[in-house]
């Protein structure tokens, strides 16, 4: 049998040796990192808005996190009766071919404007959203829509997205707005009142209604809602206010099938500072005591808020009318009258007063006959 040639026997060494260094083939690209989807996407409908609410992603697949450049971007798209199955449809058409991009929101939710400054500004003390609230305003093709789907996305670089995150919304026609309201001051309540809404969005007769939200901000601040619950009838009583301070009063409508209800339109808001013009009840249970040239006069104060003072009142047997002991209000609930002279006749009253000035009627009199003679 004839050998293998020394050149034959090297040249498989050499192979053998190549095949053993590890080399696999061709190098690949490194992969591309994907960040998180958005999580809790859930949609609402207010008046002709459509509100838009999600979690943030926050971070890559992998667990780092996104970079302060990373966006969200919202896409729409309509659909008709023939779509009517979401998932099969989305599976087979691809949300891509109709949908359209709304807006793209950075992660301090601020939108993208058209033309960025040369010099984008910084976020200063800003920090990530974590929570995010977008909504917009629909047009006639999307009232037209049977169903629309909203759809929020993470892009952190060109080629770098999530899974689209995606929320159906079937558009429901809306009562108008309450007519603005109106207010009225108590000594212990702002009423506020309003006209319910008589037709729909579209103009046609008999909205449903369900109830009323009642809000109060500060002229420079945010809503508050003011109920606890819907507001069953067309005016509210807000008992917790202070006497000069200006509020904004705003009602919404509630509608829907069940709770939690859908919110209409913002009425117009109504500016309303309630002045304190009402007096404090008067002091009760008045008792007088006299003595060698001196009447003590005790009282309590009458129902309600404490008033800021009192003034303690008196007229002579001589007198027409009472002239005041204290023109200044006194804190006490007692006081001393040391001017009396024996022989006359002494009657008194008290008054209270409130902080805005307000003053109560007299309480009832005391009257007291000093002895002796008159000077």
């Amino acid at each position: 049998m004839r050998r293998p040639s020394r050149a034959l026997f090297l040249l498989a060494a050499s192979a053998l040796a190549f095949a053993a260094c590890g080399h696999k083939g061709a190098i690949m690209a490194p992969l591309t990192r994907v960040p998180k989807p958005v999580g809790a996407l859930t949609a609402g409908q207010r008046g002709g808005r459509i509100l838009l609410f999600w979690k943030a992603a926050g971070a890559y697949i992998d667990g780092r996190p996104l970079p302060a450049t990373a966006q969200y971007e919202i896409w729409l798209l309509r659909n008709d009766r023939t779509e009517a199955n979401l998932e099969r449809y989305i599976a087979v058409e691809k949300l891509w071919d109709k949908a359209f991009k709304l807006a793209v929101l950075d992660v301090y939710g601020r939108p993208e404007t058209a033309a960025p400054a040369a010099a984008p500004e910084k976020p200063g003390k800003l920090e990530p959203k974590t929570d995010f609230a977008w909504e917009w305003e629909m047009s006639a093709d999307d009232w037209k829509a049977v169903r629309l789907v909203m759809a929020v996305r993470v892009v952190a670089g060109k080629r770098s997205a999530s899974d689209l995150a995606h929320i159906g919304w079937w558009p429901r026609q809306m009562p108008a707005a309450p007519g603005k309201p109106r207010a009225t001051a108590f000594a212990d309540r702002i009423e506020v009142r309003w006209t319910a809404p008589t037709r729909n969005m579209d103009g046609t007769a008999r909205p449903v209604i369900k109830g009323y939200n009642v809000f109060r901000r500060e002229p420079d601040g945010a809503p508050v809602l003011l109920n606890t619950s819907p507001v069953a009838v067309s005016y509210f009583m807000d008992r917790d206010f202070e006497f000069g301070k200006p509020y904004v009063y705003s009602v919404r409508a509630l509608t829907g099938p069940k709770a939690p209800y859908i919110q209409t339109d913002e009425s117009e808001g109504l500016e309303f500072t309630a002045v304190d013009a009402f007096p404090p009840a008067p002091p009760k249970k008045p008792v007088s005591v006299a003595a060698v040239g001196l009447v003590t006069l005790i009282w309590e104060a009458g129902a309600g808020e404490a008033p800021a003072g009192f003034r303690v009142w008196r007229r002579m047997d001589d007198e027409a009318d009472f002239k005041p002991l204290t023109p200044e209000p006194i804190v006490e609930n007692t006081y001393t009258d040391k001017s009396v002279e024996g022989g006359h006749r002494y009657e008194y009253a008290v008054t209270a007063v409130d902080a805005a000035g307000n003053e109560s009627g007299r309480s009832d009199a005391l009257t007291e006959v000093i002895k002796g003679e008159r000077p």
